[in-house]
């Protein structure tokens, strides 16, 4: 048997639990792929462990803590120390990303954020990696389950706002207190994180304009559907004239649009960029949808 990758884990809540979880059944595959077994070599929760003495002992850092305090001090002790970091805490990139992007480069180790952003799909690698050097024109899709899960239920069911949210929080794809999902705060700090990737130009989360899905009313969709559209929660960026502009709100999308067919708690990202090649030729679109 190899020599284990022993994890540091910070937070062990919902998604921290699942991770431990998911960590114990795949183990045998990562081992298979990579020549290692990850394993958790220690737990940090706000009521317990110490820190210190779990990143001595770690060679990984995953934080799961969500928030920014003591989430920030934590990672970049992390980073300082030699450690890569993985994360799924997206205001923490949002509000403090350049800083620890920074830092990582300085201590010549990797933070990776795959899933801080739309569902794990992988976005974040495919604009960091295969499409590292391109001009991107604009990035936009939906980001957020939760809200997109909502809106398919109201449009198919005609069911209130009230009614789908409960149901949401049944099925656990809401959180108790889903403020953040539905007020687009939660697509408008994925979506400067996305902004910050794609157009190498720091976007905080106080940039981003946004707005959620609270006042969207059974009849907006019931009308929508008589036109044959449907909505979305969309956030978009993208340059224009004199900068880039970063937003989140509801939009009616024909339906012959690529993310029209996308339906309950889905993600879908898509990117726009030059044709490759001479810089005469007409711009195109390259697509990429992913769910």
């Amino acid at each position: 048997m190899s020599d284990p990758v022993r994890i540091g884990l910070l937070g062990r809540g919902t998604v921290g639990g699942a991770f431990v979880e998911l960590l114990a059944e795949r183990a045998l595959a990562v081992e298979a792929a990579t020549g290692r077994r990850p394993e958790v070599c220690g737990v940090l929760t706000r009521s317990g462990g110490d820190f210190g003495a779990i990143l001595g002992r770690s060679e990984l850092v995953v934080e799961l803590m969500g928030g920014t305090d003591p989430a920030r001090d934590y990672v970049l002790d992390a980073l300082r120390a030699g450690r890569p970091v993985v994360t799924a805490n997206k205001q923490l990139l949002a509000q403090h990303g350049d800083e620890l992007l920074s830092v990582a480069r300085e201590a010549g180790v990797q933070l990776r954020f795959e899933a801080a952003v739309a569902g794990v799909i992988p976005i974040v690698r495919t604009i960091q990696e295969s499409f590292g050097v391109t001009d991107f024109s604009k990035v936009f899709g939906i980001v957020n389950g939760t809200t997109n899960f909502i809106l398919t239920e109201m449009a198919t069911s005609g069911a209130a706002y009230a009614e789908v949210l409960a149901r949401a929080q049944e099925l656990g794809y809401a959180e108790a207190d889903p403020g953040e999902d539905v007020n687009g705060a939660d697509a408008a700090a994925k979506m400067a994180i996305l902004a910050r990737l794609a157009f190498h130009t720091p976007v905080i989360l106080s940039e981003v304009a946004y707005e959620g899905i609270e006042t969207i009313q059974p009849d907006d969709l019931a009308y929508a559907k008589e036109l044959g559209l449907s909505l979305k929660l969309l956030g978009v960026a993208e340059r224009i004239a004199d900068g880039i502009s970063v937003r989140v709100f509801p939009c009616f999308l024909y339906s012959g649009h690529p993310l029209a067919p996308v339906k309950g708690p889905f993600n879908a990202v898509m990117v726009q960029a030059p044709a490759p090649g001479s810089k005469a030729q007409p711009r195109r679109s390259l697509r990429s949808v992913w769910c």
